[in-house]
């Protein structure tokens, strides 16, 4: 049995070989758990690219019947509603950091995809002169944060992914394009499907 004090005198390549010499002794994935991860993986695709492609004719659709003006109720409760939303995913990003959580890279990618849609929705309802403040709190406020929110989220994914690819003894320059998924069994070569 290896006690803390060894494993804190362990160089990281001493480490990393312990890691992966650990992960070896895991059991291996079943033929039924691959098959069934396999069929929800291909259900989810299936699900997401019919909805994509469904939103085609539906933006269509809207850009022809809509009226170019619309007296909007409830417009404060949607506003005060969304920008309630917007705080309590950026208070949670704040916490999530603070705590140094995986959920944090969740937290971060909603906060910027609600801070760039609020940046797009007060530009385009904005009129007079509450345009130009629209305008310039989009670009020097809401944006630049969206931006920056996504790239600490896109960092934390990346030097997590490397340090587990490092620990299974895999090359850790792959791009996040190309790397795949956790959790998610790889498929089945044809040379093995066929054997």
């Amino acid at each position: 049995m290896i006690g803390d004090a060894e494993l804190r005198s362990m160089t990281t390549e001493e480490r990393a070989e312990l890691a992966r010499r650990l992960a070896a002794l895991a059991p291996p994935v079943t033929r039924r758990s691959r098959d069934l991860a396999e069929g929800a993986r291909r259900r989810f695709v299936i699900v997401i690219g019919v909805v994509s492609v469904l939103m085609i004719p539906w933006v269509i659709a809207l850009t022809v019947t809509l009226p170019p003006k619309y007296l909007a109720g409830h417009w404060r409760a949607t506003w005060v509603g969304f920008d309630v939303v917007l705080g309590t995913a950026l208070a949670l990003t704040a916490w999530a950091a603070l705590r140094r959580r995986q959920i944090m890279i969740l937290a971060a990618q909603v906060s910027g995809t609600l801070l760039a849609c609020d940046a797009w929705f007060d530009m385009l309802t904005a009129a007079g002169d509450d345009r130009w403040v629209s305008l310039a709190t989009a670009a020097l406020i809401e944006l630049p944060l969206a931006v920056w929110l996504f790239f600490v989220s896109h960092h934390i994914v990346r030097l997590s992914m490397r340090r587990l690819l490092i620990l299974a003894g895999q090359s850790p320059d792959v791009s996040l394009w190309r790397m795949p998924l956790l959790g998610v069994p790889p498929r089945r070569s044809r040379r093995s499907r066929a054997a």
